[in-house]
């Protein structure tokens, strides 16, 4: 119990605003947060680390937002163009948590290669400076620059194969 009650009060607010992003309605948001706090009081025995915690906290937040849309529009009755909105919308929604996922995934993943490639790596491609730009910074070969940033591009390409 003493647990959970760390958990929650570690997370409340974060999965909050997790879903105040996809939600308008207060109390719809109150609504999903307590049913994702209900799914990982019911799971928690099957975790261990504190990564594996917040992956079912925040897997069960974009399963709650999912099934809420999915439930609104089976209770509405769509007018005549709204059921192509409401698939729209909720299929951008997803789109959106699956972005969020795999960003989510790149910047784990960033956080294991060298700190110095994973500098040049988001330099270039995230900062958009030149090869040539952040050699003259570093006082290295924009060859050198080239195979860190290549480096963690292959680590990258290596890993992610295992995610899609």
């Amino acid at each position: 119990m003493d647990h959970f009650k760390e958990i929650y009060s570690g997370y409340k607010h974060r999965v909050y605003f997790f879903v105040a992003k996809y939600l308008s309605e207060e109390e719809d948001i109150e609504e999903i947060v307590q049913d994702i706090f209900m799914h990982v009081w019911k799971y928690l025995s099957k975790t261990n680390s504190p990564s594996e915690i917040e992956a079912l906290i925040f897997k069960s937040a974009k399963q709650e937002i999912s099934n809420f849309y999915r439930k609104r529009k089976m209770i509405f009755v769509p007018l005549e163009n709204s059921t192509e909105n409401q698939d729209e919308e909720t299929s951008e929604i997803e789109k959106q948590l699956q972005q969020e996922d795999q960003l989510k995934k790149i910047e784990n993943l960033l956080e294991q290669v060298p700190e110095r490639s994973r500098d040049f790596f988001i330099k270039n491609k995230i900062q958009n400076l030149s090869l040539f730009t952040i050699a003259q910074e570093n006082h290295i070969s924009k060859t050198a620059v080239e195979k860190h940033v290549n480096k963690v591009l292959k680590f990258l390409r290596t890993n992610l194969n295992f995610f899609f």
